[in-house]
């Protein structure tokens, strides 16, 4: 059984039925077509007009208006766009004719009313499926029928950026990177003048998509229209930092740092994306751990020429460790430096004083590693008390941070943490309350 064309549109071919006595006979007989949903002999009679005379611009509108009529009763919504691609080609072209006319026909404002029209009903209803939860959870597959309606939309009327950045962030919820950054692009080149957020959500597509070249190209376009934004300065970083580039991006952001010295959000850039590193380079030196325990338990129950290669193996290993930490200990002290500051200029921040928690917590099950991994005891005591010395900092700003916001309860399991490892049992006890682990 056919569904019967939107209330709107019928309600609107009435009104010109009812209006118009002395119409043209061809809009009449299209428009009682229309209204009865016999769209063959609608098309038939626009196609007849046509082949009369293919200049006949009402002919190519109604034929548009025909088949997107006819789209919009199909079902599923995926089979609609190859009829809306027919539509848009015979409004298309009626536009086309009824430009070149030498006065401009009234049907043209009627023509973008309906592009609108059903460029919004398709528009619309893809967006009720994502927002709408009863429909969300009710549809199979809810973010693929969204994305045949936005392609749907996009169809009878490509002009939309704002179609094009729906579809790729529905892409993107379809793990569609490509499509989605594709589509972005689309948007991007659209718009006279992208806002900072349309920057922002491409910028992250390339950095999660591994594209770091046009991360930074992009990046760079984003601080020359939007100065000083501290996001795009990140961008750039982290960009920076992922290609391999990190002198590159600490240089880049302590000569903004020179530039802008009581700028706090500069500082934080550095200090985290700095620390992005440290975090990687620490995964990486748990591998030669592991690695170097491995060759000194293979060392012990090897003699001769054996031994001999397995301990050459230990000395290299052992360098590119000290080489590894001595990067790990440089890269902190400038997360550390650079968080400091930003505490000093903004004491009540919450997060600044968790983050340098963090920092120095992860400094110090570093240095406990590293006590872990040496043969030498009194090694392994000097990094004992380094690393406790060092925690003691970490708890130093997570009771700040707490102090700030006491009803965090990340602020408290942190603390519960460095409290267990310091033996401070009373605290710890207190923490653990305060973090809900007694629940």
């Amino acid at each position: 059984m056919k569904r019967y064309t939107p209330i709107l549109l019928i309600i609107l071919f009435l009104s010109f039925l009812w209006s118009c006595e002395t119409t043209d006979p061809l809009v009449n007989e299209v428009q009682i077509s229309l209204f009865t949903g016999d769209y063959e002999t609608a098309l038939e009679t626009v196609n007849n007009a046509i082949e009369i005379n293919p200049d006949n611009y009402i002919a190519h509108y109604y034929k548009g208006v025909v088949l997107s009529s006819q789209a919009y009763e199909m079902e599923p919504a995926s089979a609609r766009k190859d009829v809306y691609a027919q539509a848009r080609e015979s409004l298309e072209r009626a536009r086309e004719l009824m430009v070149a006319q030498e006065e401009t026909p009234d049907e043209l404002e009627e023509l973008n009313e309906t592009i609108v029209s059903y460029w919004a009903d398709e528009y619309n209803m893809a967006v009720n499926y994502q927002n709408d939860d009863s429909l969300f959870n009710a549809t199979p597959e809810p973010y693929q029928v969204s994305l045949d309606h936005l392609e749907n939309a996009v169809t009878i009327n490509p002009d939309s950026a704002m179609t094009y950045q729906v579809i790729s962030s529905t892409h993107f919820q379809l793990n569609n990177v490509d499509q989605a950054i594709t589509t972005y692009e689309t948007a991007m080149d659209m718009l006279e003048e992208p806002a900072e957020s349309d920057y922002e959500y491409l910028i992250s597509l390339y950095l999660y998509d591994n594209r770091y070249d046009k991360a930074i190209d992009l990046s760079e376009e984003a601080l020359d229209n939007y100065e000083g934004n501290s996001v795009f300065v990140q961008f750039l970083a982290d960009a920076y930092i992922q290609s391999g580039e990190r002198d590159k991006a600490i240089e880049l952001v302590e000569g903004l740092i020179r530039e802008e010295p009581d700028n706090p959000q500069y500082r934080r850039v550095l200090g985290t994306q700095v620390y992005q590193s440290v975090e990687a380079l620490t995964s990486e030196l748990s591998d030669l751990y592991e690695e170097l325990f491995e060759l000194r338990r293979q060392a012990s129950s090897q003699s001769g020429n054996a031994q001999e290669s397995t301990q050459a193996q230990l000395q290299q290993l052992e360098t590119e460790i000290d080489r590894r930490e001595a990067e790990i200990d440089e890269l902190t002290d400038i997360s550390i430096r650079e968080m400091e500051e930003v505490v000093r200029m903004e004491p009540e921040s919450e997060d600044a004083n968790f983050i340098l928690g963090i920092i120095y917590q992860n400094r110090a099950a570093n240095l406990f590693e590293r006590r872990n991994n040496t043969n030498d005891n009194a090694e392994s005591n000097r990094y004992d008390a380094m690393a406790r010395e060092v925690l003691d900092e970490a708890r130093t700003y997570y009771e700040r941070a707490a102090e700030i916001n006491p009803d965090n309860p990340d602020n408290w399991q942190s603390l519960f943490q460095v409290y267990t490892i310091l033996n401070m049992e009373e605290e710890a006890e207190e923490a653990m309350r305060r973090a809900g682990f007694d629940n």
